[in-house]
């Protein structure tokens, strides 16, 4: 019996099925999805999108002067203030001078890593008379402007805020240690200026402590001191000043921001092609399974 060789490789034959074809319907269906579906997923999972990113950045922290002291008795409280409209409103007896001084110094570099930038130190020294009093909580709130230029530019003017509860003794000293940090809620936009108090404002509501706190705690950003020691001072009898030292240690710190236009384009092209390779492959798996088992029938055409 003659054997005769018709192929010898197989023939494929590529078939075109009309317009009006379930088969045509649904490759125009499958190409909408596979195209439109990403988008789709990317804006309903909130967590693929990249809205926000973070820089590390030693900011430029420099002191204005700018402070708010109350001490608080048993009978009676003191203020002693930058802001001429709260001290104003003070009474004589309740009216305390002060004084305040700073100065800036590096840390010591054989204590930092290679890969750290050297730490700015920071210490304010603050004296005020007591008036008499028996003082057993101070509170206070020394200003410091922040810049930032490394990725946001940023210029707020915050404010150092604690409350010292000061034990039955007299104390005629309070000596603070801390490293300085941020307390960041809402990311920084790409130019933004904060600010607690408004020096054009003449009512003493606005420079009232609890008033100026309350604006602290909403800030999208204010100072925090991490690590904090406090040590107090004793005195032989009811000092006639009372001092206050702080120590902080200004070291890298980490800020969060808005990705702007251009980087959130970037990071969306990268979600995008990532979520199509997968959406892609199973897409064009089912779609041949389907064809394979005849779900779908072509003409037979042939292009």
């Amino acid at each position: 019996m003659p054997h005769i060789e018709i192929f010898r490789e197989p023939v494929y034959r590529t078939y075109r099925s009309s317009e009006c074809s379930w088969a045509a319907f649904y490759i125009k269906l499958i190409n909408i999805f596979r195209y439109f579906l990403p988008i789709l997923i990317i804006f309903l999972t909130d967590g693929l999108w990249k809205k926000t990113n973070t820089f590390r950045e030693v900011p430029d922290v420099s002191v204005t002067g700018d402070f708010i002291v109350y001490a608080f008795g048993h009978d009676r409280s003191i203020i002693s203030s930058s802001y001429s409209v709260l001290n104003s409103a003070a009474s004589p007896d309740q009216l305390s001078t002060s004084q305040i001084l700073h100065h800036f110094s590096d840390s010591d570099s054989e204590n930092t890593a290679l890969y750290q930038k050297p730490n700015r130190n920071l210490n304010i020294q603050f004296q005020m008379s007591t008036q008499n009093l028996s003082i057993n909580t101070v509170i206070y709130a020394f200003s410091l402007k922040m810049k930032l230029d490394y990725h946001s530019i940023i210029d707020s003017e915050l404010f150092l805020t604690d409350t010292i509860q000061l034990p039955s003794f007299p104390t005629s000293q309070i000596l603070t240690t801390a490293r300085l940090t941020v307390d960041q809620s809402v990311p920084f936009q790409s130019r933004e200026k904060f600010r607690i108090i408004d020096r054009r404002r003449h009512d003493v509501e606005h420079y009232q402590i609890h008033s100026v706190l309350r604006r602290i705690s909403e800030s999208p950003i204010s100072w925090k001191m991490e690590r904090k020691s406090s040590i107090l001072l004793s005195a032989p009898s009811p000092p006639p000043t009372l001092s206050l030292s702080i120590f902080l240690s200004i070291s890298e710190m980490e800020f969060t921001y808005r990705t702007g236009f251009w980087e959130l384009m970037k990071w969306f092209w990268i979600q995008y092609f990532a979520v199509f390779y997968i959406i892609d492959y199973l897409f064009t798996s089912i779609t041949s399974y389907l064809f394979r088992n005849h779900v779908f029938y072509v003409n037979d055409v042939v292009r």
